[in-house]
């Protein structure tokens, strides 16, 4: 962390430190360069030296020749310097230079201590930098170097900084935790009435409790209709305040994919034909098993075949496909011919409680979480779900399952 600390005040100095010195030249390449390093030397107090890749001296400026006694012909020959390329990473910039020229292109940190002519111990940081290419300008390499006095203090200032954003990070966590518990709490304290009142409609919808109007009959069937809506909104509520808190539990079995597949197609089948929607189930045959969660799946493809049904015209169709798209993975597709999702929405589609407003093709409401639930529960499953969607042409949904290794199969 120190090290790293180190690197950010060196960067921070580089730019914030400033004032005007003139350049001193050593070498016949000041002009070559001058163009390139003008702002360098102008706009920095700090130490800076530019030097060929022979480590040949091309220029210096005042502080650095205050600070490392002197302006030798070679980078080598000053004495203080000399402790830099006795380091390992010294070595190595040596090593690179001879062995084909070059740096690499980003940026190089190093630690050096020395005595100075008072033999007073000081420590400085070193950064490289190696520019090539530069129109016809030979490469060249710049070294500057910053007092660790300077970076300590910095490093010091960074850490409190740090330390105050990690403060705001926990209590941004412990909010996130309420809120997940609230939801959990809120959900489940609704839920028991909610049953009540469903038990009682249905009651009085039986007619046990006495005979029905037409009018009376209607206004029942609106309302179960609404207690339910309500009921499935809580549900999903419960099961993503779960998920959040970690508390979702997943039951891994090998079993072959497309029975539990028809089983679910055949219950959404009602909802579909609510608005005239055909859905159509295909699947390779002699698939083998997968390892899946049986009843978290069945939420999963309730959840996907409920969006594409709520989004599709009526009288279009929805299909499930399974197939087989490698030896180890299964791959399962929800198609539908429907609206679709906008491409700058397809990122945004699996945030939990994000919703696409468009009235003219949203004809229920919803909580924005089918997906986010949907996400978790393929996550768990080590895979993910991959939605691909076009603008008036439609929406596919897919996701991958691993082929289970075992040859005994769950029933």
């Amino acid at each position: 962390m120190y090290g790293l600390l180190v690197s950010l005040a060196l960067f921070i100095l580089i730019i914030a430190i400033t004032a005007r010195k003139k350049p001193t030249a050593s070498g016949n390449h000041v002009h070559d360069t001058q163009i390139f390093t003008n702002a360098l030397f102008e706009e920095s107090m700090l130490p800076v030296a530019i030097f060929d890749r022979k480590l040949k001296i091309i220029l210096t400026n005042q502080s650095f020749q205050d600070i490392f006694a002197g302006n030798g012909q070679n980078i080598e020959s000053i004495s203080a310097v000399k402790k830099l390329w006795q380091s390992l990473e010294g070595k190595r910039i040596l090593e690179s230079l001879q062995t084909n020229g070059t740096l690499p292109s980003n940026p190089l940190l190093i630690n050096i201590e020395f005595n100075n002519d008072n033999n007073e111990a000081e420590s400085y940081v070193i950064l490289f930098r190696y520019f090539d290419s530069l129109q016809k300008v030979e490469p060249f390499i710049t070294l500057t170097a910053v007092d660790n006095k300077y970076t300590a203090s910095v490093a010091k200032d960074l850490a409190a900084r740090i330390a105050e954003k990690e403060n705001s990070l926990k209590k941004l966590e412990e909010v996130d935790r309420l809120k997940s518990e609230f939801l959990a709490t809120l959900s489940h304290e609704l839920k028991t009435p909610l049953v009540s009142i469903k038990g009682y409609l249905d009651l009085i919808a039986s007619e046990k409790m006495g005979p029905l109007t037409e009018k009376q009959a209607k206004a029942l069937q609106v309302s179960l209709k609404n207690t339910s809506h309500l009921n499935s909104m809580i549900s999903s509520m419960l099961n993503f305040a779960r998920m959040e808190a970690g508390k979702l539990m997943f039951d891994l079995v090998h079993q072959k994919l497309p029975p539990r597949v028809t089983e679910t197609v055949d219950s959404m089948r009602p909802i579909a034909e609510n608005r005239s929607i055909t859905l159509q189930i295909s699947f390779e045959k002699d698939l083998p098993a997968v390892i899946f969660d049986p009843e978290l799946m069945h939420r999963v493809l309730c959840n996907l075949i409920e969006n594409s049904i709520k989004f599709s015209a009526k009288g279009s169709s929805v299909s499930v496909e399974i197939e087989r798209h490698s030896p180890q993975l299964i791959k399962v597709k929800v198609v539908d011919s429907g609206c679709g999702i906008p491409a700058d929405k397809l990122e945004m589609i699996k945030t939990p409680f994000y919703q696409i407003v468009k009235s003219d093709t949203r004809p229920t409401s919803g909580l924005g979480l089918g997906l986010a639930i949907c996400e978790k529960i393929l996550v768990g499953h080590g895979t993910s779900l991959h939605i691909e969607s076009h603008e008036n042409q439609g929406t596919v949904c897919s996701f991958y399952l691993k082929v289970a290794d075992a040859p005994a199969l769950s029933q």
